[in-house]
């Protein structure tokens, strides 16, 4: 069972020796929207296609060829099975259409080699009253651009592919929106949409999936942060089951804040319960009250603990001088490993200070080992690392080990 996106966009990867560099962005609209089948007799269905293509770079191309190539045929995968149908219009003064039923394309040149296309600028391709063929399903139309940099003569070709869904005639999901797209924070978000003809209807945010099947509104409550809803319809059509997704945003005032990585550059104060999933760095001051919890490590100039945090999860908080910083880690590995980059060039320093145990200390640099080395009882090591080199700490047997590192340049952790 086949699951059919109404719009979905695919931009080819660049081959060796090819530009990188997309030459134009395209997005489509359709009219109706979403495209409906034909009926198997009677009149046919017809779409118009208008493929909006806008450049985005800051550089002027040369452009001397633009083709559509249209799923042409009976069946699923097509678009229509009568190519001679649409009527191929574009924006571009001077060029002129060419439709080949053979090769299934629509093909748009300028009237002399080439044409430029400036970088404010961009292009629109229409195919209007398409004939629709009856069989519901996902036709892939893609764009090949002819094109070089504005007044080089090294021309390739890049491909864009908009798959577009074709959908039963009785189907029908259109204006969802939020009666209000900014509340406070806590408050309740009332969603109407109107539907019709679907097997199934959900409503998606955050971790939630709600059956609004038979629902034309529906009401969220306690909402904390910005979201973004998705409404999705599915409609069974034979074997297949084709999807259409509708998307609406609300913005929360003052929202709970959830980060990966916090960096804080000024002075902060964390009230009791504060917690922390990730690591967390502060340029400034920061005041903990009792309570808080860390999922990752901190850093920073200061730092002040009204309550009990564990001394595994507090690295790099100490004073600043104008010549370098000192970060140290102490007897902190039990088991296991641990493992950061540093962000300048400095030296690391690992001392044993124990009666027994070992530990290992192993730098890399964009996955590549460049030095590794453990100490045991009494014994230290001593490296000069670069910026953005990787190190990994191990131990084994609880050694009292320190691991220091001062930089150079005065950049902490």
């Amino acid at each position: 069972m086949a699951t059919i996106a109404q719009i979905t966009v695919t931009e080819s990867e660049a081959k060796a020796g090819e530009r990188s560099v997309q030459p134009l962005y395209f997005q489509l609209n359709t009219n109706p929207d979403p495209v409906r089948v034909s009926p198997s007799s009677g009149d046919p269905e017809r779409a118009d296609l208008v493929i909006v293509g806008s450049r985005r770079s800051l550089g002027a191309i040369d452009c001397r060829k633009i083709v559509l190539n249209v799923p042409t045929g009976p069946n699923s995968p097509d678009l229509t099975s009568d190519l001679n149908s649409g009527t191929p219009q574009i924006s571009l003064p001077g060029w002129s259409a060419t439709i080949s039923t053979t090769a299934k394309t629509v093909t748009f040149t300028p009237a002399s080699g080439h044409a430029t296309i400036g970088r404010d600028e961009g292009v629109t391709v229409q195919l209007m009253g398409l004939r629709i063929n009856s069989q519901v399903g996902s036709s892939p139309l893609r764009i090949d651009i002819e094109w070089a940099e504005s007044g080089d003569d090294y021309w390739a070709t890049d491909s864009t592919t908009i798959d577009i869904g074709k959908f039963p005639a009785d189907f029908y999901l259109r204006n969802f929106i939020a009666e209000d797209l900014i509340i406070d924070n806590g408050g309740s978000v009332k969603l109407n949409w109107e539907a019709g003809g679907a097997s199934s209807l959900r409503l998606l945010y955050e971790a939630a999936d709600v059956n609004v099947l038979g629902l034309s509104t529906f009401t969220v409550h306690d909402v904390r942060r910005s979201t973004v809803f998705y409404l999705r319809a599915t409609v069974q059509a034979g074997t297949g089951t084709v999807e259409r997704i509708l998307s609406t945003t609300v913005t929360v005032r003052v929202p709970d804040l959830e980060v990966q990585n916090l960096t804080v550059r000024g002075s902060a104060v964390f009230d009791a319960g504060a917690s922390f999933a990730a690591d967390t760095a502060f340029a400034g001051n920061a005041t903990f009250a009792a309570g808080a919890q860390f999922g990752g490590s901190v850093t920073g100039v200061s730092a002040t603990f009204s309550g009990t945090v564990q001394a595994d999860r507090v690295r790099g908080v100490l004073s600043a001088n104008a010549d370098s910083y000192l970060f140290q880690r102490k007897n902190t590995i039990t088991a296991g490993s641990y493992q950061r980059a540093l962000p300048s060039d400095g030296y690391l320093v690992l001392n044993h200070r124990g009666t027994g145990g070992a530990a290992t200390l192993e730098l890399t640099r964009y996955g590549t080992v460049l030095a590794r080395a453990t100490v045991g009882v009494g014994q230290s090591a001593t490296f000069l690392v670069n910026k953005e080199t990787e190190f990994q700490l191990t131990s084994s047997g609880s050694p009292n080990h320190v691991l220091e590192w001062w930089s150079i340049g005065g950049i902490g952790l």
